[in-house]
């Protein structure tokens, strides 16, 4: 009898120790990221960048996000569940680069005004033509324009990428007649989401990227009118 027991007990503790490697091994799965630099989020939550160990409690689930700014977001669920896969050990996380960013440069005139004041010796006739001339090199469409008011809106225009979709437009606005002073403004707005349609106003962002082809334009603008 007391042989018995103790094959009954040996038994008992093998089958709980194998069943506590698995539910162990199911709790935690260590994260890693490319770059290294990536900032790694447990439910919302900032744990670490490059590489965290994450827990999972039985019966629950995790969702992971992987961010760096300039890289599309990853992100991950990890569950302890009867019915669904168990988690891996480790999970290694590569961000892809964002070509919204390398298609695009960070900017202090996006979304501000700025000011220009006007060359003296400059008719306003002749600016308007500087500012129509300038403008439509690089816009196609003005969707208003009026010289006497001195107020000038081109359509919205931009590009669509994997995760991202940017548009921009540009308005100018006369603050002054004497001296005469125009007031002009880069929009730049992000979507986050790819195929976006410029008109879906309430789907955009402010963006403090421009898109690389409209650099050197302000400055091209400016010139123009001082001269």
């Amino acid at each position: 009898m007391q042989h018995f027991t103790r094959l009954v007990l040996i038994a008992t503790l093998l089958i709980t120790s194998a069943f506590s490697i698995k539910v162990t091994a199911s709790e935690k799965i260590s994260v890693t990221s490319s770059p290294q630099t990536a900032r790694i989020y447990v439910d919302g939550v900032q744990m670490g960048t490059g590489k965290v160990i994450v827990k999972v409690a039985k019966g629950a689930c995790v969702t992971v996000e992987v961010k760096l700014e300039g890289y599309i977001q990853e992100t991950r669920t990890y569950c302890d569940k009867k019915g669904v896969t168990e988690p891996p050990s480790s999970d290694y996380v590569q961000l892809q680069e964002d070509e919204s960013y390398t298609s695009s440069i960070e900017s202090n005139i996006a979304n501000t005004e700025i000011q220009i004041n006007v060359n003296r010796a400059k008719s306003k006739e002749d600016a308007w033509k500087d500012i129509i001339g300038v403008v439509l090199e690089k816009f196609d469409v003005l969707e208003n324009s009026d010289e006497k008011a001195g107020y000038l809106r081109t359509s919205w225009v931009g590009m669509s990428f994997k995760s991202n979709t940017i548009r921009i437009r540009f308005i100018v606005k006369q603050s002054s007649e004497s001296p005469l002073v125009y007031r002009v403004k880069f929009v730049s707005e992000a979507s986050g989401r790819s195929a976006t349609p410029y008109n879906a106003d309430e789907q955009y962002r402010p963006f403090n990227r421009i898109l690389k082809k409209y650099d050197g334009f302000l400055d091209e603008l400016t010139t123009k009118l001082k001269n």
